[in-house]
Formats: structure tokens, C-alpha cells, sequence
């Protein structure tokens, strides 16, 4: 008799759950609206005192520093060495293997999938700008602003001949998906719970692909950094990889070699387009990247009814005046962010191809997102936060009767 009372407890409270978590709403479009990107760890160990420029150099984590300025998701932390730093703190000093001091190690968020850090190096203004920064990134955060479902970037492994056939084939299949899968009809009730900020009409399904080479220097901390978003991946570094980027930021997981197949590429595609079965961020895959990206004023939630989403100018073009004239999905990033020398001269070998005509569409429209904010309305019915009141009232009721009835009928048998 408990065990059915216990069982049919469990199946309610699932079915409660599962009610409250669950929307209509695309995954891809739900992580871009509602899902912060989670903040990296920049650990600064030192023997005591830092040096005026050093502090300088420090004050860019400062909550009006440049990091801060640029909306990059990163947080710092200083260890002494000198002042006995905690247990956790000393081994991730000595897994580093180096004297370098000061030393920046930068770590995935918690619970990071490579613990001792995916880069660690000299605390230099190079290192802090290319490590939150790059075209590639900015270009990735431009397409998902502007409505891409998903941005699949390509790691070539250096081999032409198998590049060649897996990015051939990654394009054939994007482009299949786009035409098969369906997005999921979103439910009044979560627009009008300001689930999703746009029309659903104006939802589209949209993939392209970036191609990063392995060698390419201003895009060098982005690679280390997609290899950490899983504790394996480095060693496949003779393997070409796809990792698909949605939400904020966010890769889902990583394709390698003969796993970047119909069966897999179909799979992460509907993985991304289906409705978001849970809204816990943490309760779904994928790593954040470290970006700047000032996400919020790109992006605004439903949650501020009657005000229009922002332009999307927030991103402007990095890119040499050649290299725009000859991609039109060239690569951007956000206004008043001054250029890295050190990565001018390496963006022409980093590249973004738009898949044309037979292949995935990659251009970026500039043309304002179609659609217009969906607001509740303010009379009529009783708004939807009391119609799931009562609903979850009434499935508590029936759960009641059922277990009433279980208990009665098991009694009479006894």
C-alpha cells in the first residue's frame, strides 16, 4: 500500500514539474533571451605586493574597467601565494608547472570541464583583449543577434582531404535540416507569459557555418577555449570538429571526425529547435563561451512589455575594408571596441563563408528583425499566471481523488 501511495506521489510530482519547466518555445530562442552567459575565472597568482602597472592591468576586471565596459563574461580572482591561499587554490598554481608570476589562468565556468584551465600565461594587455575578444566571436555573436537558429563553427584539422569531405558534408546537411524540421507551434499561454519577445511568424530556421583554422593566431585563445568545453577533445587534434553555438554564446557539444554524420548534425539540429523542455539553464548541455557581448541591450525579454527590441547596431564592423568588400558576412564587433593589432593581421585567415544558393544561406541581414513584441493583455480573460494556478490546483485535486481511491480500493481487498 505505500509503495503505491509512494508511486503515484512521485508520478504527480513529476507530472507538477514537468508543467511548471516545460515550454513551446525553441530552445535556440529561449537561451538567447533568458539564458546569461555563465562567467569565466581569471585567477591572478602573485608572491605579494603588485606593481603600479600591474594594478593597472587588474583594474580592467574592475566593475567600470574595460572588461566590464565590453559586457566580456569573466570574473577575477587574486591569490597571494604569499598569504596561504587555500589547498584548491596552491595545486592550481603547481599543475601550471611554471614560475611565471604574475600568472592569468583562465578557467571554463564551474564545474569546468578542463579544472586546471584551458590557457594560462603572462598578465599582459595583449593577453586580457585576445582572450575576451576576437573577429571570429564577434562575427558568431552578429549572426545569433540576428536571428541564426545556430552558427556551426568548423575546426579544421589541418588535413585539406578530410576537411574538405566533413565541411562538404556539415553544409549538405544544414541545409537538409533547414528544409525538414519544423519549429514547434509556441503556446499562447507562454506568449503571454512573455516566454518569447518576438512573433513566432518571425522565427526562422537558419544555420551557417564559420571556419576556424587551428593555426590562426587571433583566433588562438578561441580554439583552446572550444577544446575545453569538453575534457577530451584535445586529443583529436588530427580530426576535423564541429561544435554548434546558439543561445548566448553557448556550444551545445562537439561533432569529430566520422561523428560529424547525417545521424549527429540531424540530431543537434533538433536538439536546438525542438521547444525547451526544461528552462534550467544548468539542467541542459553545452559550455558558454567567453565573449563581449553586451547580450541584455541586444536582446530584450517580453518581461519590459511595450518597448521595441533595440536596433541591432551594437555590432559594427572590425574588419579591413577589403575584407568587406569581399565577405558581406564579414566580421564585427561592438562599437568603441578598439581593433587588436594583433589580430588585423591574421583575419583574412580565419574564414566565414556564406553557403549561396545550394548550400546554407550564411549572409547577415542588416534589415530590422520582423515581428514586434507580444504583450499580455491588459483585459479580457484572467491573466495566465492565475489560469496555471488554477490548473495546477485542479491537478492536485485529482491527484487527490486517485489516491483516495487507490486507498479505499486496496483497503476493501485487504
Amino acid at each position: 500500500m505505500r509503495r503505491c501511495l509512494t508511486s503515484l506521489a512521485v508520478l504527480g510530482i513529476l507530472f507538477t514539474t514537468t508543467v511548471i519547466w516545460a515550454c513551446s518555445v525553441p530552445v535556440f530562442r529561449y537561451a538567447l533571451e533568458r539564458w546569461p552567459a555563465d562567467k569565466y575565472s581569471a585567477v591572478v597568482f602573485h608572491r605579494g605586493g603588485l606593481t603600479p602597472e600591474q594594478q593597472k592591468l587588474i583594474s580592467h576586471f574592475d566593475q567600470e574597467g574595460t572588461i566590464a565596459q565590453k559586457s566580456a563574461n569573466v570574473e577575477l580572482k587574486l591569490v597571494d601565494l604569499d598569504a596561504e591561499p587555500a589547498p584548491e587554490e596552491v595545486e592550481l598554481w603547481k599543475v601550471q608547472k611554471t614560475e611565471t608570476l604574475p600568472l592569468l589562468v583562465v578557467r571554463t565556468p564551474l564545474p569546468a570541464p578542463v579544472p586546471a584551465g584551458f590557457w594560462s600565461g603572462e598578465l599582459t594587455e595583449e593577453n586580457i583583449n585576445r582572450l575576451i575578444d576576437s573577429p571570429l566571436r564577434q562575427n558568431i555573436a552578429k549572426q545569433l543577434v540576428s536571428g541564426q537558429t545556430a552558427v556551426w563553427v568548423f575546426l579544421e584539422s589541418g588535413d585539406a582531404e578530410k576537411d574538405k569531405a566533413a565541411r562538404e558534408l556539415l553544409v549538405k546537411e544544414l541545409k537538409r535540416m533547414e528544409k525538414i524540421l519544423k519549429l514547434p507551434e509556441i503556446e499562447q499561454a507562454d506568449i503571454e507569459q512573455g516566454l518569447v519577445s518576438v512573433s513566432p511568424d518571425s522565427l526562422k530556421l537558419k544555420f551557417s557555418i564559420v571556419t576556424c583554422s587551428r593555426d590562426d593566431s587571433a583566433e588562438q585563445y578561441l580554439t583552446q577555449m572550444l577544446l575545453a568545453t569538453e575534457n577530451d577533445l584535445k586529443d583529436f587534434d588530427s580530426e576535423p570538429m564541429t561544435l554548434p553555438v546558439f543561445g548566448r554564446g553557448r556550444v551545445l557539444y562537439a561533432l569529430i571526425g566520422k561523428g560529424i554524420n547525417p545521424g549527429t548534425i540531424e540530431q543537434a539540429c533538433r536538439d536546438l529547435t525542438g521547444p525547451c523542455t526544461c528552462q534550467v539553464k544548468d539542467q541542459n548541455p553545452g559550455t558558454d563561451l567567453l565573449m563581449s557581448v553586451p547580450w541584455e541591450k541586444l536582446v530584450t525579454p517580453t518581461a519590459q512589455d511595450e518597448k521595441e527590441l533595440p536596433p541591432l547596431t551594437g555590432l559594427t564592423s572590425f574588419s579591413n575594408s577589403d575584407a568587406e568588400n569581399q565577405d558581406p558576412a564579414s566580421m564585427v564587433q561592438l562599437s568603441g571596441n578598439k581593433a587588436d593589432p594583433a589580430n588585423a593581421g591574421s583575419e583574412k585567415t580565419t574564414t566565414t563563408e556564406a553557403v549561396k544558393s545550394d548550400s546554407v544561406e550564411e549572409a547577415v541581414s542588416t534589415e530590422p528583425r520582423e515581428g514586434t513584441l507580444l504583450t499580455a493583455e491588459k483585459s479580457g480573460p484572467a491573466p495566465v499566471h492565475y489560469k496555471i494556478e488554477l490548473f495546477l490546483l485542479a491537478g492536485a485535486v485529482v491527484l487527490v481523488i486517485i489516491l483516495a481511491g487507490s486507498y479505499m480500493l486496496l483497503a476493501r481487498k485487504q
